[in-house]
């Protein structure tokens, strides 16, 4: 009798189980009905300790081209557009962490400004910034003319913008933590540097300002014209939640202001926001979302209140080491989905798409288990109007091209 009972407990707990299962698999099959579909292409296998991806077009045949980066062992290539032919850049930088495409000798071809030498455990030096040359004929010559912009330690995120509006883009540098920052707590604050172009590019080093130095490790950084101005400003996700940056703004020649605390309560490192973007809901209204905390397990959606502070919605806390995050509108419906994932085991790249109809974020698994997500990258690759997706993968070494249907 003991027999039976145990076995009709074991059934119904099995039971369970398979219905939990199966109800969310509805879930996700409910999220993705109406929504569009992805096909995947792996264009390499051999990108191990990936970190970056970017998109540019970097032979000058009008597509966009994919650029990768490796940190250590260090790689830095390029695949072409639409075969993916792969490409090196440079084999001479080591430790590269970050890079940022743009035409900087006005040649006409596409350049690409690389950051490298790279160490977290090392915040007194390296953090070496170099432009490459686009040779011109970037299939045949594969190994790009390195020239010096800068070296400040653990600089981690670099992006172009035009923060004056006058139509030339600066360059800006976020250095991960600050100088002789060391783990757990990382207690002291860094410089955001932004620089200009020189007239003369054999310039030693480029000319160069720091806007703020209050930040304590800042692990995302995103380039957005908030007030619609016609000038760029910068937000970054850090132990201090997500900030925004303005250049003359509020009668002070930098604005600096809090739009969220980021995940607070715990002990260093476990603080504060990883990533940061904004998105847009339709109309006038955005959002911002984050993965918090540093290298944390919550994907985060913050709406304007009537507080200083914006209003904190975690979505999803599934994410495990959550390393990239991306919003874009991928079906064109005008509202922008959430792209994110992590980079540890359950390896998972997910998109975050809001359910009018419940307000709530449904996820669809965009691909789990194949890809430990470090980076990210959204463009329409293939010229058809629709967003495709571009992820890096650390522990899975693989670079993979999600390519939107539209349908």
């Amino acid at each position: 009798m003991k027999s039976n009972i145990s076995r009709r407990v074991r059934f119904q707990a099995l039971f369970v189980l398979l219905l939990a299962g199966f109800q969310a698999a509805c879930q996700v099959a409910d999220a993705q009905r109406g929504f569009v579909s992805f096909q995947k292409t792996t264009l390499d296998t051999g990108m191990r300790g990936g970190y970056g991806v970017e998109i540019a077009d970097i032979d000058g045949d009008g597509l966009l081209d994919i650029l990768a980066l490796a940190t250590n062992p260090a790689q830095f290539v390029w695949y072409k557009n639409p075969d993916w032919q792969k490409f090196t850049i440079s084999t001479l930088a080591a430790g590269n962490i970050d890079a940022a495409p743009k035409d900087i000798d006005g040649d006409g071809d596409m350049d690409v400004v690389l950051a490298s030498d790279f160490s977290l455990g090392n915040s007194t030096e390296g953090g070496s910034i170099h432009w490459l040359e686009n040779p011109g004929n970037p299939e045949a010559n594969q190994e790009w003319v390195m020239h010096f912009i800068d070296a400040v330690p653990t600089t981690h995120r670099i992006k172009w913008a035009d923060l004056t509006g006058d139509g030339k883009e600066e360059l800006i540098n976020v250095p991960i933590i600050g100088f002789g920052a060391s783990a757990p707590d990382y207690a002291v604050n860094l410089p955001i540097k932004v620089y200009q172009i020189p007239p003369n590019l054999d310039a030693r080093r480029w000319p160069s300002l720091v806007i703020d130095q209050s930040l304590q490790l800042a692990h995302g950084m995103q380039i957005t014209d908030w007030d619609g101005d016609g000038r760029d400003d910068i937000l970054t996700a850090s132990f201090g939640g997500v900030h925004l940056f303005q250049l003359a703004k509020r009668s002070v020649p930098v604005s600096k202001r809090q739009l969220g605390a980021g995940k607070q309560g715990a002990a260093r490192p476990q603080i504060g926001a990883s990533e940061v973007d904004r998105g847009s809901f339709g109309a006038l209204d955005d959002f911002i979302a984050t993965i918090e905390p540093w290298h944390g397990n919550e994907v985060v959606v913050y709406t304007e209140s009537d507080s200083a502070l914006w209003s904190r919605s975690v979505i999803n806390s599934n994410l495990a080491n959550g390393h990239a995050l991306l919003a874009a509108d991928l079906n064109n419906d005008g509202v922008d989905e959430i792209v994110a994932g992590g980079r540890s085991e359950p390896y998972q790249l997910a998109i975050f798409r809001l359910n009018s109809s419940t307000g709530n974020w449904d996820r669809i698994n965009l691909d789990d288990g194949n890809i430990a997500l470090s980076g990210l990258a959204i463009d329409d690759l293939n010229n058809d109007g629709f967003l495709d997706i571009v992820g890096i993968g650390a522990g899975t070494q693989n670079v993979v091209y999600y390519e939107n249907s539209g349908r």
